[in-house]
């Protein structure tokens, strides 16, 4: 493996892996363990700078490139919520204010709970999802009679829509009715209630970015360590480990079907843009869900005390995996603590043939 630092010079059908790179000049972080490969392909390549024509791919435009792909790919659309943001007017969010069918259009300031969507998959037809708003949780989008509004009556057609990417792997969609095929939701103004639903030629208006409730992010915590290498005698210590969910804020969840759902498929679409090992997706999809069978959030975490002896000669430590919920309203954020595993070695470096030892960050 060849990890590649600044600029890199790709040949046609090569494939380039990313580990661990950081440029901060453009503010990208972007870490992995296991490396990503995609095959850039060019038509030109490089030799010998006094033979052929040379074709240099700045590594600043791969790492762009990899992560729109990655990001694009990863994203989990079923039961999942987002803020639905317009690309044109860049502040301006998709937002339910009351109860009636006109009170819907978009919101450039303060964050509030109506803005989140929900986006449930109709059991029949694929890629069609009801649009469905967190605090009027009766009501869904509708494109009624090719008029941009919201419904809380039975379910039609009519409030069916799907989402389709800009083709620019810039995270953007078209968001398009599944019963009147070329209508899409457009936003013609800054005004809050200028949107409607458009048939006519493509716009920039006319795309939204879907940006999840949660980030993601999963490393290994260092839950311990005691280095006895120049010990002659055992050490024993009692420490204090959490498993489950633990919330960053007493703030009450005033929806936890959704909560949960929205934890769920942001954790499948951090598995899916980090490539985890089925060993490291059983461990925190079991803790997860044996979490979310209590009813009652208070009961989400557990914590025990546990008492480790560190035999003389050793250096000892204890990692435990976690993930990092981010939430985009700050009172949502918690974490996922889940199984732990003793490190001992007679050095100061630890092995870790099962690359227990994680973190990837979104």
């Amino acid at each position: 493996k060849q990890w590649y630092q600044r600029r890199v010079a790709i040949t046609a059908g090569d494939c380039v892996n990313l580990f661990w790179l950081h440029s901060s000049p453009f503010h990208l972080e972007f870490s992995y363990r296991q490396s990503l490969c995609y095959k850039i392909l060019v038509s030109s390549f490089v030799k010998d700078n006094k033979k052929e024509m040379k074709s240099q791919l700045s590594l600043i435009f791969l790492v762009t490139l990899t992560i729109n792909l990655a990001v694009c790919q990863s994203l989990v659309l079923d039961n999942n919520q987002f803020l639905i943001y317009n690309k044109v007017y860049h502040k301006a969010r998709l937002t339910q204010w009351g109860s009636g069918g006109s009170n819907v259009g978009t919101y450039e300031h303060a964050l509030y709970p109506d803005q989140l969507w929900t986006l449930e998959p109709h059991p029949s037809q694929k890629g069609c999802y009801y649009i469905i708003n967190e605090v009027h949780s009766q009501y869904r989008i509708a494109n009624w009679r090719h008029r941009f509004v919201v419904y809380s009556g039975p379910h039609f057609s009519d409030q069916l829509f799907r989402f389709v990417p800009s083709g620019n792997n810039d995270g953007f969609f078209y968001i398009y009715s599944c019963l009147y095929k070329n209508d899409r939701i457009a936003k013609y103004g800054v005004g809050n209630q200028q949107i409607s639903m458009y048939s006519g030629p493509r716009y920039n208006d006319q795309l939204w970015k879907l940006v999840p409730r949660f980030k993601v992010n999963f490393y290994t915590d260092e839950v311990f360590h005691f280095d006895n290498r120049q010990g002659s005698s055992p050490i024993t210590r009692e420490i204090t480990v959490t498993t489950g969910i633990k919330r960053s804020s007493s703030h009450t969840i005033t929806n936890k079907s959704t909560y949960k759902m929205s934890v769920e498929a942001s954790m499948k679409g951090g598995f899916k843009l980090f490539g985890m090992s089925a060993t490291a997706k059983a461990d925190y999809s079991s803790e997860l869900e044996t979490t979310f069978s209590e009813n009652n959030e208070l009961s989400w975490s557990k914590t025990e005390k546990i008492v480790f002896i560190i035999r003389p000669g050793k250096n000892f430590k204890v990692m435990q995996h976690k993930v990092n919920f981010d939430g985009q309203f700050s009172y949502d954020s918690c974490s996922l603590l889940t199984s732990i595993k003793i490190f001992e070695s007679d050095t100061a470096h630890f092995e870790d043939k099962d690359n227990f030892i994680i973190s990837y960050v979104q």
